[in-house]
């Protein structure tokens, strides 16, 4: 018996180092790792502290600029307006022209509007190098007819200024007119090129 407590004693001796061994090197690295992620962080604070914090943009409406559309797209809701027409126009083959018409409710006008129909057209992608078109009414039997609620009108132009014809061009010359009200309503046309 005597014999059995010495073995477990010597096991004890054994053993014990190895775990003090182990933990000390558990919390030398967890020590290192630290330091580690402590230093990143400060320089990550210290470049963070040398920036100026941007200063938000500013959204006109009327809009006057490309920024102002797509930051008054950003206020708007998409949903607000609902398609029932889709085709391309144009020369439909080498630069077709997306062409929606949608419907939108009496109650959305000016502003918000404005805002919900740039939503969309963002949205459906139709800021197209060869231009694009959207009609919207108050109720979808207006179709065909002049527009009641508004539209926009995307025209393209080329490096020359002629109408561009080629989808893959570059330096072209975008001319938004955003129509808010009807042809035959009291109608406001803003106009941005960019």
């Amino acid at each position: 018996m005597i014999n059995m407590v010495a073995r477990v004693y010597k096991r004890q001796h054994f053993v014990l180092p190895i775990i003090g061994l182990l933990i000390v090197m558990a919390l030398v690295l967890g020590a290192c790792g630290g330091q580690t992620s402590t230093s990143d962080t400060t320089s990550a604070t210290s470049t963070s502290a040398g920036e100026s914090t941007p200063t938000p943009q500013v959204v006109h409406y009327p809009p006057t600029t490309q920024a102002d559309l797509q930051g008054l797209a950003a206020e708007g809701d998409a949903t607000a307006l609902h398609e029932f027409d889709s085709e391309s126009v144009g020369l439909t083959g080498a630069c077709p022209q997306p062409k929606r018409e949608v419907t939108v409710d009496l109650s959305v006008t000016g502003q918000q509007f404005a805002e919900d129909l740039l939503a969309y057209f963002y949205a459906q992608q139709l800021n197209s190098p060869c231009g694009s078109v959207v009609f919207s009414y108050h109720n979808q039997s207006e179709a065909g007819d002049a527009y009641t609620a508004g539209r926009i009108l995307l025209d393209v132009a080329d490096s020359t200024g002629a109408a561009n014809l080629d989808p893959n061009a570059t330096n072209l010359k975008y001319t938004l007119t955003l129509d808010i009200g009807g042809v035959l309503a009291s109608q406001q046309e803003y106009v941005v090129t960019y």
